[in-house]
């Protein structure tokens, strides 16, 4: 199915207000050199943190990755510890994360959602 891209007028905004997991790195040659000598860091970092919160990015990831095949969105993450995180949370009156808003329409707060049965709300949101 090909997509038209619509004016950019038209463009639909999803906005996630969420904490992110960081993975630190280096750069894409010196990535391959050091997994060549056996030294791959990249699983530790993701075992220091929390399983709530690795659980909660696939779940963004899933939800993200239904909507940009299907519809041109812009999909902007907004990491909740910043000032602009702050300001969104006040905003769409936000208590637990993630947060997520539709052109400015908040529909989700928290993580008791799932990611196919959101993403089906906003492209029909966005469709309709």
């Amino acid at each position: 199915m090909f997509r038209i891209k619509p004016p950019r007028s038209s463009i639909a905004v999803v906005e996630i207000i969420t904490i992110n997991p960081i993975m630190l790195g280096h750069c894409e040659h010196c990535e391959i050199l050091m997994r060549g000598f056996g030294v791959d860091y990249k699983p530790r970092q993701v075992n220091e943190y929390p399983e709530d919160l690795l659980e909660l990015s696939k779940k963004l990831t899933i939800f993200i990755n239904m909507i940009t095949r299907r519809v041109f969105a812009r999909v902007v993450i907004i990491e909740a510890l910043t000032l602009r995180g702050l300001f969104k949370m006040i905003m769409y009156r936000g208590g637990r994360l993630p947060i997520i808003a539709v052109n400015g329409k908040k529909i989700a707060v928290g993580t008791r959602w799932e990611p196919e049965v959101l993403a089906k709300k906003v492209l029909e949101m966005i469709t309709h």
